[in-house]
């Protein structure tokens, strides 16, 4: 496999080389001021004086560098433009490589300029990059994130985040207004790549105009500008499919802007996997409103309805069918008020199928199970947020913001387990039915430009019922639970969880100049909880008994009351920014157990610190500090015993206490318009301090969990790294990601070490032809090693690819993406091979509304894919069954 890797990249590189050797030559130089300084960020274009067409271009840097790629004794018309100042041109000829500094004069009332930058494929204004998509595309891109990809310094993850230089795109305007909340994943996935004339990255992004300037928010925004001909019309595109075994696909995109009002639509029905929002997409969404008490340090971490859930693989699984229909709008009846929202519906049925090799870490006893698991997840979910924003007039910004979550989630399955000498065959069911209202109200008022205020509110009531049922042969929890010994034994967990929390900040910001200032915040954090559960046995003739209580019955009640103060300030000394802050927190909880009563008060000091230098304007360090302090909910402190899964129980601890820890990171940003080089990495440290970890009991196979503080610290440790070279018809991209950690807990009443080291390269060359086939071939080693007690564990996998992109015959296209992949256990000694071809042929006529595609997945019919987990309390590997080979033929219409 080593070998033929060898050759696979080698072969790569040789074809790469020839691209290098064609005929071309090079300008470069500076572009400089009156008095010898370098401008940084002006545009520089060379068109092709017969045709006029766009040759080449390239941005200044920090020294006023620049450098452009010519074909040989062609003659060019050379252009510069910088705001502010008069335009260059001038006409030469590219014989041979050539140095040409050029000095721009001031004109700060040229207008001339602002028309002749519309040409240029990058501009710069301040904190806005705006990219003229048609510098870099072929035309044939079918959505935003095939755009984005073609873009200098962007980035589009396999799960649908958007990077510009490194750094993570928080929101996605459409014409300044937001799509789906800003969500890029739906933004990059649906938007039509025909209707974006220029994409704007916004930097230092914050709508509230009163609280520009006074924030440190390094958040990323994309503002996505629309063709002319796209504007107040509906547009969009309508797909249908069918193919063998009832495959079939029904997908539409509908959008409208006009300047006051925008909508959007979005559907969804198919049954080949392609899901256009995931079970993951429902947990994320979060509306946007985040814990006002995080920001200083201090969080109650609230219990997720995603844990236990079957999750897919790669976004893979044996069969999946969904459902979507969205809605988003925004409204615009004046200059003082906005207001917008979405709606989305999903109903998703996926068949999830594996093999399990578990290995227990435990101290003595046979460690080894083998689980046989058929999954039937059925996942509907919904979604709606309103929001309201009122500007008065520029001294003033008020928001309003509702946002209704609910779900139901339903696992059900059949599993088969064998340990040591022993088989059963299981039947479960796990029904989560979340249900969460959310409402914020907020307030900005600048009194003048030294004295700004703000106050922030958010609600919370939230529900959760989840109910887990268990159907056994074998009698389960043997000496733990007592069960009338009449098989086969049947379980029924029921729980409700009731959530009320209310936030409030009060901010006050003394700016005592343009580069310091002062901000005071006085805050409020109340939570209460209740929590109520019972566990029955039921027989064959419809009858039940409840075990008994407090031992396997929750009665418990939770009071969380956080009131905190901070002070920081900032400061900005030349290329250096400063923002160093304390918070002052007093505490008050009260847990009550029927008639048991736990209380804790403290108060707590946390210092956080941010410190970011500016090499230039696109190259920066920033560093971030904070201590963090984390209480558990009521799940974790109810103490009596809950069933989680076929061989799991989990008991609360009412004495449970909060934990703590450092949070260290630095990350490094460089992004060169003069190479055309993108540079980012950074590193993460987290040690944390009388962390909520658990201690196991093993029965056999069956082990129960109690959360405990633990008294040895845990450590995360990770480093990235980025590093992308573009240059006329290639591009080069290499990642790095390792990430080590070590965490303690109990097992069987002794002290347990865990560590886990994983890392991650990744390298690929990638061809950037208009009309020449264009290939990207590439690849991926993974290790995962893990060590506890008895047990070492190093799993390794080996993974090229290739990607290829023709066009033929004028109006024909095809799409071929591979991989393979080397799965090794190098502690078992276990290899496994797998591979995925899939491949699609499109026929469009130029300025045709039509499309047809015929395409194939999973054309070698691979079964399944091999993966790998650890937790605190068990190290798996498993073969996770994936869907077969299907063909589709599908016709799509643009309006």
């Amino acid at each position: 496999m080593n070998s033929s890797v060898s050759k696979f990249l080698s072969g790569a590189a040789v074809f790469f080389c020839l691209i290098l050797n064609a005929q071309k030559v090079t300008l470069t130089g500076k572009v400089m001021d009156s008095t010898n300084a370098p401008l940084e960020l002006a545009n520089v274009i060379a068109l092709n004086k017969r045709t006029k067409a766009m040759a080449s271009y390239g941005i200044t840097d920090g020294e006023g560098r620049y450098q452009l790629r010519l074909e040989k004794d062609s003659v060019y018309i050379l252009r510069m433009s910088f705001l502010g100042y008069a335009p260059f041109e001038e006409d030469f000829r590219a014989t041979t490589d050539l140095i040409k500094n050029v000095t721009l004069q001031a004109a700060p009332n040229q207008l001339e300029g602002v028309e002749l930058v519309e040409e240029f494929p990058i501009t710069v204004s301040g904190d806005t990059i705006t990219y003229n998509t048609d510098s870099f595309t072929t035309g044939r891109e079918k959505k935003l994130e095939n755009v984005l990809e073609e873009l200098p310094g962007f980035e589009i993850t396999d799960e649908g985040e958007v990077k510009v230089q490194g750094k993570k795109v928080e929101k996605v305007l459409v014409e300044g207004k937001e799509f789906f909340d800003g969500d890029t994943k739906m933004a990059t996935k649906n938007i039509p790549a025909n209707a974006v004339n220029k994409v704007q990255v916004l930097r230092d992004f914050n709508e509230i105009t009163p609280m520009q300037g006074v924030t440190d928010s390094d958040a990323l925004a994309l503002n996505i500008k629309l063709k002319d001909g796209k504007k107040n019309l509906w547009f969009g595109d309508v797909t249908g499919g069918v193919g063998p075994e009832e495959r079939y696909l029904a997908h539409s995109n509908l959008f409208y802007y006009s300047p006051k009002t925008s909508f959007n639509f979005i559907g969804d029905l198919n049954n080949i996997g392609e899901q256009a929002f995931t079970l993951q997409d429902y947990f994320r969404f979060n509306g946007g409103l985040a814990s006002l008490g995080r920001r200083s340090g201090s969080t109650l971490n609230l219990s997720g309805d995603d844990i236990g859930l079957s999750l897919l693989q790669n976004n893979r699984a044996q069969n999946i069918e969904t459902q979507l229909a969205a809605l988003n709008f925004n409204h615009t009846p004046n200059k003082k008020w906005k207001f917008s929202g979405f709606g989305i519906f999903s109903d998703v049925d996926t068949d999830i199928s594996s093999v399990t090799n578990r290995t227990y870490i435990r101290e003595t006893g046979d460690n080894q199970e083998l689980l046989g698991t058929s999954t039937l997840q059925k996942n509907t979910s919904s979604l709606l947020k309103l929001s309201s924003k009122f500007t008065p007039n520029s001294a003033w910004y008020l928001t309003y913001d509702g946002f209704l979550k609910g779900a139901r989630i339903e696992d059900r399955s059949n599993l088969f387990s064998e340990f040591e000498s022993f088989s059963n065959t299981i039947v479960s069911n796990d029904l989560r039915r979340p249900f969460s209202i959310e409402q914020s109200l907020n307030a900005f008022f600048a009194k003048d430009e030294h004295n700004i205020f703000s106050l922030e509110t958010n609600y919370l009531y939230k529900q959760q019922l989840p109910n887990y049922a268990l159907l056994s042969n074998q009698q389960p929890f043997l000496g733990t639970i007592p069960l009338v010994p009449d098989g086969p034994f049947n379980l029924f967990q029921g729980q409700q969880i009731f959530t009320n929390k209310l936030d409030a900040e009060i901010n006050y910001y003394r700016v005592l100049n343009n580069t310091n200032h002062l901000n005071f915040k006085l805050g409020t954090s109340i939570n209460g909880q209740r929590m109520r559960s019972s566990l029955v046995q039921r027989f064959g003739d419809g009858s039940e008994t409840e075990l008994p209580t407090p031992q396997f019955g929750n009665g418990a009640q939770f009071d969380f009351w956080d009131v905190y103060m901070g002070l920081s300030y900032r400061a900005k000394l030349g290329k250096l920014t400063l923002s160093p802050g304390l918070n002052f927190h007093v505490y008050d909880t009260e847990n009550t157990q029927f008639d048991e009563v736990f209380e804790l008060d403290k108060t707590l000091l946390l210092p956080q610190m941010r410190a970011k230098f500016e090499f230039n304007k696109a190259q920066s360090l920033r560093f971030d500090y904070s201590a963090q302090a984390e209480f558990a909910d009521i799940r974790n402190l109810a103490q009596a015993t809950l069933l989680t899964g076929y061989n799991s129980l989990f008991a609360g601890n009412p004495e449970l206490r909060n934990a703590w820890y450092h949070n260290l990171s630095l990350n490094y940003f460089n992004f060169s318009m003069f190479s055309f080089t993108n540079i980012n990495g950074g590193l993460t440290y987290q040690k944390r301090f009388q962390d909520i970890t658990n201690t196991i009991r093993f029965v056999g196979l069956d082990r129960e969990s109690t959360p405990i503080n633990i008294d040895n610290p845990n450590e995360t440790f990770s480093v990235f790294g980025n590093y992308e070279r573009r240059f006329p018809y290639w591009k080069g991209r290499f990642e790095a990601n390792v990430s080590y950690s070590n965490f303690n807990n109990q097992i069987d009443g002794q002290f347990n070490f865990n560590r886990s080291f994983t890392q991650n390269y990744k390298l690929s060359l990638e061809t950037r032809f208009k009309e020449a086939p264009n290939v990207e071939v590439g690849f991926e080693k993974i290790w995962n090693d893990y060590t506890s007690v008895n047990i070492d564990n190093r799993f390794v996998t080996n993974r090229p690819f290739a990607n290829l992109e023709a066009y033929f015959l004028k109006h024909f296209a095809i799409t071929v993406d591979y991989e393979y992949n080397e799965y090794k256990n190098q502690a078992g000694g276990v290899s496994s091979y797998y591979d995925f071809l899939n491949a699609a042929l499109f026929f469009e006529k130029e300025d045709s509304p039509w499309e047809i595609k015929l395409s194939g997945l999973n054309l070698l019919n691979t079964a399944s894919i091999r993966q790998d987990a650890f937790s605190e309390n068990l190290i798996s590997t498993f073969e996770y069954f994936v869907q077969p080979r299907y063909f589709m033929l599908s016709v799509k219409y643009s309006l």
